[in-house]
């Protein structure tokens, strides 16, 4: 399995805070079944966070310390980039990364609001063949109260990144509800732990690889675990399944499933 979206950089953001701390959290995905992580640092502009060449020296010390220990894990270099309609600038001079140089950019929207100039962003990245990854969509209050700003934002060229630790309640009950319309209505298309320290509660990955099966198959699993992260590495065409509009259940249906489940 491939981990889209970590902060296992250590010392860089909010997340590993320890070369120590970092070696524990591949330690602790490896031993749950995740082969390949992307470590995607914070980048806010203006806010001081490190640029995509202080990352990539991170990355390479974390690299040959796994190397030393004999543990076996890939890590590409990332980086969460919060939205901001400067992105190609911030891109030409170096101070952001795409996922492992590619053509895609994990893009963070603010957890309460939609920017108005989302679509601008959007369209911007792609007239550059660079592909923006919304990261965990199904945390922003808006597309919760709407799942179809999402639709709208595929639509206009975007792909989507869920948090697997949304699936088991750890971000609330309308977080969880959230993921489950998104990925029914086939708008998700990668997956990642989220991870800041080593902690089990990113790392329930069986548990929730089941929870992935029974909602949208083994099929559409392994695409957005494995195969969809895998084309972003090798730089092929990822195919998307055409997202489905939400229509939110109302009156009698509604108030039926809330009572019976």
């Amino acid at each position: 399995m491939y981990d889209i979206h970590c902060h296992i950089l250590p010392e860089i953001d909010d997340g590993a805070n320890s070369m120590e701390e970092a070696i524990n959290m591949a330690i602790m995905a490896k031993e749950n079944g995740i082969e390949v992580i992307f470590a995607t640092p914070h980048y806010i502009e203006g806010v001081g966070y490190k640029d995509s060449s202080y990352n990539r020296e991170a990355l390479e010390k974390l690299n040959s310390e796994l190397e030393k220990r004999n543990i076996d894990m890939k890590i590409y270099l990332g980086c969460e980039v919060y939205s901001t309609c400067d992105a190609l600038k911030l891109l030409e001079k170096g101070l952001i990364a795409t996922l492992n140089s590619s053509n895609y950019m994990l893009i963070e929207l603010p957890m309460h609001d939609i920017p108005i100039y989302i679509e601008t962003m959007i369209y911007n990245l792609k007239l550059k063949g660079i592909t923006p990854i919304i990261a965990h969509p199904e945390r922003n209050t808006k597309i919760i109260e709407n799942p179809n700003i999402l639709h709208t934002l595929i639509s206009k060229g975007a792909l989507a990144q869920l948090n697997l630790p949304s699936l088991l309640g750890m971000y609330g009950e309308s977080v969880k509800n959230t993921a489950e319309v998104l990925l029914k209505h086939d708008m998700i298309h990668f997956v990642g732990t989220d991870a800041h320290k080593p902690s089990k509660r990113y790392y329930r990955i069986n548990e929730v690889l089941d929870i992935l099966n029974d909602l949208i198959g083994g099929e559409k699993t392994l695409k957005i675990t494995e195969i969809n992260p895998e084309a972003v590495i090798t730089g092929t065409d990822i195919e998307t399944d055409e997202p489905k509009l939400y229509k939110p259940e109302k009156g009698v249906k509604k108030l039926l499933k809330r009572f019976i489940g």
